[in-house]
């Protein structure tokens, strides 16, 4: 009997054994599988990165000639977007100061100041018989002529800069409505060469690997196309037009 048993555990040791080797060989036949890459599918890029397929190459060739074009006209869209916040802060600074300070000058009063100093500088080139406190005199009302005339033409020069800023201001607009035209144009031409890769690499259905990734790529246009003008741009701007 105590052979029969023995017998008995060493049949069922035997059987158990296989299960075992099984159990661990199954991971590792899982793990080949991944690192070939059985089940998994390569992205587009990839694809057209290991192809040597003279079509995919051609198109791929004009994809980055594309993207680097595209990636110009971002850079000059950040240009223009900055430009125009710059001109829009500055308009609005130096409308606000010259609608401010509009009813406390006198416009008007320039011709008469201009023609009144004309007045007296004449008088003071040609009256041979003058005293020199009639001199003096007449000089110190040609320099109050001046200062006053110094504030008011500082003034009539904001007024004027109000309309080339806004003409700036319709420049860069102008720009930037161009370049975004441009820049969708590309995205256009770029979904058409993913959707041509994909088929000169016998890929079907689905969109382009461009296209998918379109709406990312315009939110992140639209952000570069917004930089901030902080507060201290602002004042630099009102600093600036009362310096004017």
């Amino acid at each position: 009997m105590k052979e029969s048993n023995e017998n008995v555990a060493a049949k069922e040791e035997a059987t158990a054994q296989p299960q075992q080797v099984n159990e661990t060989v199954a991971p590792a036949h899982s793990a080949k599988a991944a690192d070939t890459g059985q089940g998994a599918r390569k992205s587009l890029s990839l694809l057209i990165k290991e192809s040597s397929n003279p079509e995919v190459l051609n198109i791929k060739n004009q994809i980055d000639e594309c993207r680097k074009e595209r990636d110009a006209l971002i850079t000059e869209i950040k240009d223009y977007r900055r430009k125009l916040e710059y001109k829009e802060a500055e308009n609005i600074a130096i409308s606000k100061f010259v609608e401010s300070e509009k009813d406390n000058v006198e416009v008007k009063k320039i011709g008469y100041l201009k023609r009144q100093k004309n007045r007296l500088e004449f008088k003071l080139s040609t009256e041979a018989r003058m005293s020199l406190d009639d001199e003096k005199g007449i000089i110190r009302k040609i320099a109050e002529i001046d200062g006053q005339l110094e504030g008011l033409l500082k003034f009539v020069r904001l007024q004027r800069k109000i309309g080339y800023i806004q003409d700036d201001i319709k420049n860069y607009t102008e720009k930037l409505n161009e370049t975004d035209r441009k820049i969708r144009e590309l995205d256009t031409k770029l979904d058409d060469l993913y959707l041509a890769v994909r088929k000169a690499l016998g890929i079907r259905g689905g969109r382009g690997m461009d296209q998918q990734q379109r709406p990312a790529r315009r939110k992140q246009t639209q952000q570069m196309q917004q930089p901030e003008i902080n507060m201290e741009d602002i004042a630099v701007i009102k600093k600036k037009g009362k310096a004017e």
